[in-house]
């Protein structure tokens, strides 16, 4: 009867013990509330500050509020109020919030951690949605992808009565939209199919887009009450990456979502700011959703109303460009809404290039701008570098941030391993030096010499390398004066002798070789001759040069007017043109009986005639950039008597020290006196130049040509 007794009790005491365990699983523990409590004092503290001080207020107020309340997070830390991963998720939300650089660094700490078993695990899915976003803002997919994928496979793990149990017990706060674990899955799953849509994988994406589909609706029919912002913006923003790929079937299908969602919020907010911003912005969603339907009229009133409501937005600028005026084809409209993008996008990213400045070129060049155009082209080329570089810099970043948080994981392991061996070999070292004393004192003297030996070696081979490095520099350098040579002797260096003609043409270029470029064929009574500057300089350069040169010639030498001549060179320059390289260039032919002059300018600086600049009718695209674009010639009925300037940029953008240019005035200025010979004037010019710069480097290649017909 006795032992029937205590088997009651110790089963009596297993099942309170479960049914403990279990309720502790669905209660904060203690040292939970205690963690929690800190964390809603902090995040007081943070975002009770109006945002508009950190990018419209004083710089020094902001910076000096950002450090205090970075101490705040700090001190807590120090304290034990808040963990090293609660620590870093609030400074990766401070810099967030007060736009700062180090939000990404400090949500990476969190996830290079384990993934905690307790309410610390709120904030580590917030890091990984807040890391993930940046990650794609910024366009790294990469690294989107291996955030994403493995968070969102995990907080699946999350979704139970448990979890939701914990999180009734804190503040609304960290279960509303954003940062509920609903909310987070449905910003994860529209990133995760707009990314695969940027990277070219429909099926991928239309898959991952079904999921979350499929699950922000069931979120919506367990609670109709959530629905919120957060909806409205995951569905636009599948809808806007329909668009960029012209999907449209796609873009109209996700339209009729956004307006039932739209609808949806109007009822439930209907006195809401950010209802009125959606209701302007649903203007522009169907002028796009008409211009699908072929209704062009309608399209146009429903745009003209989102322009009228939208007046000074710059988002809403842009954002028309992209999902209205060019598909539609107003490029006119939308070139000039893109003289905004410079203000709209701060420091491009390599995708946003492309996304933005590549459309705002093809918006100036099909609405005729192309002088804005050929800037733009200009913009691009400057950006790809800043852009390759910001981007290759926050790659590396983050790997730093990784390794260095793995690193000193590793370290702290390599200690205490070295602790525990210290403690168990500690006699036995003991040992074992006076047992090698006496063989280490008759070996060090074979050893010290060894390593002399050794130091003697490399420092030979040191020395080696050095002569290798030097008889290398020299050998790249004579092979570039080799080059500079080579080049030179391209262009002519005597000119044609012909009653009555003055001819002379000089080039310098900045570097060994250069982009420059000049030339003429004679034949019978007709001289061709052209003045090209290539885009860049050194080496490349001179390779596109060379190949301009030949093509120049061999044209020439057929007979074509000057404008065939350009079509002809454009084609053959835009041929298998990876690089996006180009050559502005002035081809002309002269009649040396009659002084008539045929030209074809191709994005090439005016010339100079007669003292003036000559006005041209048509400027034309530069060579090399576009297959099959027609270029258009003009004539100037007789130029004897007159002399003419043809140059490239490098004379009237030659800079000082202090970067001032010589400019178009001062060039008006020295080509005043028309009695000097060709060769005088370019003389004077070379002399004019070398003045100005006053010791400073070349800043471009420097090509003259002057010529002039003397009555017989």
């Amino acid at each position: 009867m006795k032992k029937i007794w205590i088997c009651i009790l110790a089963l009596t005491a297993l099942v309170f013990s479960s049914c403990r365990n279990n309720e502790s699983k669905e209660t904060l523990s203690p040292a939970e509330k205690k963690l929690m409590t800190a964390d809603s004092v902090a995040r007081r503290a943070i975002f009770s500050i109006d945002r508009h001080i950190f990018y419209q207020g004083d710089p020094k107020r902001a910076d000096f509020l950002v450090d205090s309340l970075k101490n705040i997070v700090d001190s807590m830390e120090n304290c034990g109020d808040l963990t090293g991963l609660m620590a870093n998720e609030l400074r990766g939300e401070l810099y967030m919030f007060t736009i700062r650089d180090g939000a990404e660094e400090s949500f990476n700490k969190v996830l290079a951690q384990e993934i905690p078993t307790d309410i610390q695990q709120w904030h580590y899915k917030t890091a990984g949605n807040y890391l993930a976003y940046q990650l794609y803002m910024r366009h790294n997919y990469e690294g989107f992808l291996r955030v994403a994928v493995p968070l969102i496979a995990w907080m699946d793990s999350l979704e139970t009565d448990s979890w939701k149990k914990k999180m009734s017990q804190l503040s609304p706060y960290y279960e509303d939209g954003s940062h509920s674990t609903w909310g987070q899955k449905m910003n994860l799953y529209s990133l995760l199919g707009c990314c695969y849509l940027k990277l070219e994988q429909r099926d991928k994406a239309k898959e991952v887009l079904k999921q979350f589909d499929t699950y922000s609706r069931e979120v919506l029919a367990e609670d109709s009450s959530r629905i919120s912002p957060l909806f409205v913006n995951t569905y636009a923003r599948v809808k806007d990456a329909y668009v960029r790929v012209k999907d449209w079937n796609e873009v109209a299908r996700w339209l009729g979502i956004v307006d039932t969602l739209v609808h949806l919020y109007g009822q439930k907010e209907p006195e809401s700011d950010i209802l009125k911003i959606y209701n302007v912005y649903g203007h522009l969603d169907h002028a796009l959703k008409l211009w699908i339907l072929k209704d062009m009229d309608s399209a146009a009133v429903e745009y003209d109303k989102f322009i009228k409501d939208a007046y000074g937005d710059l988002n809403a600028m842009i954002q028309s460009c992209d999902q209205y005026l060019m598909p539609a084809k107003q490029y006119e409209e939308a070139a000039e809404h893109y003289d905004y993008l410079d203000r709209f996008v701060d420091k491009p990213w390599l995708e946003e290039i492309s996304a933005y400045y590549f459309p705002k070129l093809r918006a100036n060049y099909y609405a005729g701008r192309k002088d804005t155009a050929l800037r733009v082209a200009m913009q691009i080329a400057d950006l790809f570098d800043s852009a390759y570089y910001w981007q290759k810099k926050s790659q590396m970043a983050e790997m730093a941030t990784i390794y260095d948080t793995q690193g000193k994981e590793m370290e702290i392991a390599r200690q205490q391993a070295k602790l525990s061996k210290q403690r168990l070999i500690g006699a036995i070292v003991a040992l074992l030096l006076l047992t090698t004393f006496f063989l280490i004192y008759s070996w060090y003297r074979r050893r010290a010499q060894k390593r002399l030996a050794t130091a003697h070696s490399q420092l030979q081979e040191a020395y080696d390398q050095l002569e290798e490095t030097t008889a290398a520099k020299e050998r790249i350098e004579s092979e570039l004066r080799i080059a500079r040579d080579i080049q030179m002797s391209m262009v002519p260096s005597l000119f044609p002798e012909y009653e009555g003609l003055d001819m002379f043409a000089a080039m310098t270029p900045a570097k060994e070789v250069g982009g420059d470029l000049y030339g003429y064929v004679l034949q019978g009574d007709a001289l061709y001759f052209c003045v090209g500057d290539v885009s860049g300089k050194g080496v490349p350069a001179s390779l596109f040069m060379a190949q301009s040169a030949r093509l120049f010639r061999t044209l020439a030498s057929e007979g074509m007017i000057p404008a065939d001549i350009a079509v002809r060179m454009n084609n053959a320059l835009a041929e298998n043109n990876e690089t996006g390289m180009f050559v502005t260039m002035f081809i002309g032919l002269l009649n040396l009986k009659t002084g008539h002059l045929d030209y074809c300018n191709c994005g090439h600086n005016a010339p100079v005639i007669d003292g003036q600049f000559m006005k041209m009718q048509y400027e034309n695209q530069p060579l090399g950039l576009w297959e099959d674009d027609p270029f258009y010639g003009e004539s100037v009925d007789d130029i004897r008597g007159k002399q003419l300037l043809v140059y490239t940029d490098g004379l009237n953008e030659a800079e000082n020290p202090q970067q001032e240019l010589l400019g178009n005035a001062k060039l008006l200025e020295l080509m005043a006196d028309q009695s000097l010979t060709s060769r005088q004037v370019i003389d004077k010019l070379m002399n004019a130049v070398e003045e100005h710069r006053a010791g400073a480097t070349p800043n471009d290649d420097l090509t003259l040509m002057c010529l002039s017909i003397h009555n017989s």
